[in-house]
């Protein structure tokens, strides 16, 4: 039983982030369920979310709601930064705090999804479960996701996790690995001209990667009009079939005057803005969310969509 103070929708992909791909100020979205095939108008309340995904009854029993409220805590300061300048600047001006900052919550949001809750609960291997028994003697693998979502969910910084003495030794691993990559990381920010708009999906990150397992850089949509690119060192220096992206979209950013670091937005091309549609809509399992309508005929989503039986078109022209 929940309480009406009680949060109920906990959403893995921010509202702020997805009322930026509404198409009115009554926070409507156009969404294709991927596993129905069915495009509809939703509200953002209802998408990317699971009820009462972060309740956490063993490790927080005073306050079972407390991870959901320190990431509405989390997402108010990301929010600031995302909206107040990277939506709106052509150069972003970050402190080295704030770029922390980013790396840590965007890296968390990874983590944080129900995929990952799902694949702790059914899906960890006979070597995972070895591996993580000694952090987790009863074998409920989920109350060990909490109780390490609880924890990094008050970090702000890459130093903050590594110095952290409570987090479980192989979610330390895996957070340093997604915050730092495998030789630094860095941001750059990527832009499309109308009538072009990006998408966004339940993977999010959408992770990108080279040969092997080797994650080049990862996407992640801000708004139609711009994806956040969270970039490996070295990503660029790649084979472009393999990269997709030219050299200068992933490049790193430069230092400001006063050390601040200097982002610098730049505009991408037609086949640029396809391949990222396409990545983001192949790593859906769940569901899209975008604008436009008319993104259902643009580039790389065209036969993802037009083919298929389901899309009610009347609707989504009617609310549109």
């Amino acid at each position: 039983m929940t309480n009406k103070n009680e949060p109920i929708r906990h959403h893995y992909i921010p509202q702020f982030i997805l009322r930026n791909f509404c198409f009115n100020d009554k926070n409507h979205l156009i969404y294709y369920d991927v596993q129905n095939k069915t495009v509809s108008v939703k509200e953002t309340r209802d998408v990317f979310m699971s009820r009462l995904l972060y309740m956490d009854e063993v490790n927080h029993p005073v306050d079972r709601m407390r991870i959901e409220r320190d990431f509405a805590e989390y997402e108010r300061e990301v929010s600031g930064i995302i909206n107040g300048s990277f939506l709106k600047d052509d150069e972003i001006i970050i402190s080295k705090e704030e770029e922390d900052k980013l790396k840590v919550f965007f890296a968390l949001m990874g983590f944080r999804s129900k995929n990952t809750y799902d694949t702790f609960e059914t899906s960890i291997s006979k070597d995972g479960k070895a591996l993580y028994s000694s952090y987790q003697e009863d074998g409920k693998l989920t109350d060990l996701w909490k109780r390490n979502l609880g924890l990094l969910v008050n970090c702000r910084s890459p130093e903050d996790i590594d110095t952290h003495r409570r987090i479980d030794d192989p979610i330390k691993k895996f957070m340093q690995r997604d915050v730092f990559g495998y030789c630094g990381r860095h941001f750059s920010l990527v832009e499309c001209r109308e009538p072009h708009e990006f998408i966004i999906g339940d993977a999010f990150p959408t992770v990108i990667r080279g040969e092997g397992v080797i994650e080049m850089y990862a996407i992640l949509p801000i708004s139609p009009n711009r994806v956040l690119l969270s970039v490996c060192e070295g990503a660029e220096w790649t084979p472009l079939d393999v990269r997709v992206l030219r050299e200068r979209v992933l490049r790193k950013p430069n230092s400001a005057n006063d050390g601040r670091i200097r982002i610098l937005n730049t505009i991408i091309n037609e086949e640029e803005i396809a391949n990222i549609n396409q990545h983001i809509a192949n790593s859906a399992k769940v569901g899209l969310a975008f604008r436009s309508k008319a993104v259902l005929t643009q580039f790389g989503i065209h036969s993802a969509f037009m083919d298929n039986e389901g899309i009610n078109e009347e609707e989504v022209q009617k609310n549109a």
